[in-house]
C-alpha cells in the first residue's frame, strides 16, 4: 500500500512538473501571440486611418471634380438657352425703332423745363436748350442698325433717370451739351504740328 502512493504522489510531480513547463511554454506563446496580435490591430489600425485619410481626399477630389463637371454643365446649358432666349434688338422693324426713338424724344422733351432749371441752365432761353435736347436726337439721325439704335435709346432712359436722380453735376452737363470748357480738337496740319499731335 505504501508503494502504491508513493508511486502516484511521483507520477503526479513528475506530470505536474511536464505541465508546469507546458504552461509556462503556453503562457510564453499565448503572451507572444497577445503581443503579435496588439501590434496586428496598431499596424491595422494605422493602415485603417491612413486608407480613411486617403479614402476622404479621394472622396474630396471626386467632388471637386463633379461640381467642376457640373459647373461647366451649367454654364454650357445656360449659354445655351441664353443663346436660344436672348435676341439682340428689342425692335423688330425700322418702323418699331422709329416710334421709340419718338417716345423717348417727347419724353426728354416734357422733361426739359424740369431739368433746365434743377440744373441751373437758365442762363440760356428754354427754346434755346430744347433745340439742344433736339440736336443731341438729330446727330444720330444717319444711324440705321437697329442694334444701335436700341443701344441708344436704352442709354437715353439711363440719362433720364440719372437727370431725374441728380446723378450728373450741372458742369457735366453743360460740358455734354454745349461744349463748354472743352478745347475743340485741331483740325488742319499746322495746328496739329504745333500741339504735337500725330
Amino acid at each position: 500500500m505504501n508503494s502504491v502512493p508513493t508511486v502516484s504522489v511521483q507520477r503526479q510531480l513528475k506530470e505536474d512538473w511536464d505541465n508546469r513547463e507546458f504552461e509556462y511554454f503556453a503562457a510564453d506563446n499565448i503572451k507572444k501571440i497577445g503581443d503579435s496580435l496588439s501590434q496586428f490591430a496598431y499596424t491595422c489600425g494605422n493602415k485603417i486611418s491612413t486608407l480613411n485619410d486617403k479614402v476622404v481626399q479621394l472622396e474630396r477630389q471626386l467632388d471637386f471634380l463633379e461640381a467642376k463637371l457640373s459647373r461647366g454643365k451649367v454654364v454650357q446649358a445656360a449659354q445655351r438657352v441664353v443663346t436660344k432666349t436672348v435676341t439682340p434688338v428689342s425692335s423688330h422693324s425700322a418702323d418699331e425703332a422709329r416710334l421709340a426713338v419718338l417716345t423717348l424724344y417727347k419724353r426728354f422733351q416734357r422733361l426739359t423745363p424740369t431739368f433746365w432749371w434743377d440744373y441751373e441752365l437758365t442762363d440760356y432761353p428754354l427754346p434755346v436748350f430744347r433745340e439742344v435736347i433736339k440736336k443731341q436726337f438729330i446727330k444720330n439721325a444717319h444711324v440705321k442698325d437697329l442694334r444701335i439704335i436700341d443701344r441708344k435709346i436704352a442709354e437715353g432712359y439711363k440719362d433720364i433717370e440719372s437727370i431725374e436722380y441728380a446723378f450728373y453735376n450741372p458742369d457735366h452737363v453743360r460740358n455734354y451739351l454745349f461744349r463748354e470748357n472743352l478745347e475743340a480738337k485741331p483740325k488742319d496740319f499746322l495746328s496739329k504740328f504745333l500741339l504735337k499731335i500725330d
